[in-house]
């Protein structure tokens, strides 16, 4: 077969750096003559010696008395494809919970890339909301966005405002009906300065800011939370600030 310049554009460099991957990783560690890179490999000659044409090609190699050395645009174009992938990483960790978000949410890769993963099994139905509970202890300032009800969580939040804490939280009618039943003391709690804000939408997540520091993800099932990102990145922090602001500006009083 006859031999095609390779596609000098961002995507044919793109593809090409995803292709020739190994040889770009081996580059890396310095000069490798053309055996180097195959015995290093485990490849045959042709590939070796195809892909460096394409390399080169593509200004991504170039040879040298020593042997190829990656240029400037190789080692960068390598150094993207490797945090492209730790990004990917990140979003994998973080799939069980995604993948009840809509896309629609317009939730930031940031969110998943640098959160901590915290998920519900039928044998640790508990372990996600233990996680959760350290960093509202931790917190000053909690703010909550919640489709479900958790009445669990009101005795606490009672202490918490009698304490001088700021508490807040933001719920589905239903829910706030079923915390006012099943608390004997909401009404109190709502006015030692807990606050309590109603919404009449559904909700497709929960949501919790600690502070202005950290903020949680939150997706439910029948039996309750079954996954929590939690993240302190500034981009996450800062779209869960406009979407727990967004929300709120909908609701009312309780």
């Amino acid at each position: 077969m006859s031999w095609a310049s390779p596609d000098g554009s961002a995507e044919g460099i793109a593809a090409a750096v995803g292709t020739r991957a190994g040889l770009l990783g081996a580059l890396a560690d310095g000069p490798r003559t053309k055996r180097d890179l195959r015995e290093e490999l485990g490849v045959a000659r042709s590939t070796v010696y195809k892909g460096l044409r394409e390399l080169t090609e593509l200004d991504l190699a170039r040879e040298t008395g020593e042997g190829y050395v990656l240029t400037a645009l190789g080692e960068l174009a390598r150094e993207e494809r490797e945090r492209y992938r730790e990004r990917l990483g990140g979003l994998t960790a973080a799939r069980d919970v995604l993948a009840d978000i809509p896309a629609s949410a317009g939730v930031p890769a940031a969110f998943a890339e640098s959160a901590t993963v915290a998920t519900s099994e039928r044998t640790a139905p508990e372990r996600a909301l233990d996680t959760f509970d350290a960093m509202v202890r931790d917190a000053e300032r909690v703010r909550s966005l919640s489709p479900a009800a958790i009445p669990r969580y009101m005795a606490d939040l009672h202490e918490d405002v009698l304490a001088g804490e700021d508490r807040e939280i933001v719920v589905e009618r239903p829910a706030a009906a079923a915390l006012r039943a099943e608390y004997d003391e909401f009404d109190a709690a709502v006015a030692a300065g807990l606050d309590v804000r109603v919404l009449d939408e559904s909700l497709p997540f929960g949501l919790t800011l600690f502070d202005d520091e950290g903020a949680a993800l939150t997706t439910y099932e029948a039996g309750g939370v079954s996954g929590i990102l939690l993240s302190e990145a500034p981009e996450a922090v800062a779209w869960a600030e406009r979407t727990y602001a967004d929300y709120r500006d909908r609701a009312v009083d309780a």
